[in-house]
């Protein structure tokens, strides 16, 4: 599968789960899907159980769009959320960017990193955290940008 074809596999893959289209997955998921949450330590095997985390997220999930994708051609793209982003890089191997909103209002950046088999997203790695305020030891040496 060329890259441009596998990011759009991706493109996809980050589209469903951010509308929490649990439909749409079963044409984007290798029959050996793994994601992994390495701060929690958790596996998730399988478009099933994937599909029922989404489905049952307790006070539902409201994804904030995708920031940034790296991986493919470069090109510029519109998110379910109408958010441009830029996409870069090569290969089968992807990484987005986003922002999501809990159902206790905190705002977090998801980083999820992921690599396509067969034309289907296989393995993935997920990271989540939240947004915090920058500590003031550090403000002499930082510059405070506007947060995505």
């Amino acid at each position: 599968m060329s890259a441009p074809d596998a990011r759009a596999v991706f493109e996809r893959f980050i589209a469903a789960g951010n509308a929490r289209d649990v439909g749409a997955l079963d044409d984007l998921l290798h029959p050996d899907f793994q994601d992994f949450y390495p701060q929690s330590g958790e596996r998730t095997r399988g478009a099933e159980k994937l599909k029922a985390i989404l489905s049952n997220y307790p006070g539902g999930f409201e994804g904030g769009g995708t920031s940034r994708v790296v991986g493919g051609e470069d090109r510029w793209v519109a998110t379910p959320a109408f958010t441009l982003l830029r996409i870069e890089g090569t290969g089968n191997q992807f990484t987005a960017v986003q922002k999501a909103r809990y159902p206790d209002g905190s705002d977090w950046y998801v980083v999820v990193i992921a690599e396509i088999k067969d034309g289907k997203v296989w393995r993935v790695e997920s990271f989540f955290a939240p947004v915090f305020d920058p500590p003031a030891w550090r403000s002499e040496w930082v510059e405070v940008l506007e947060r995505p």
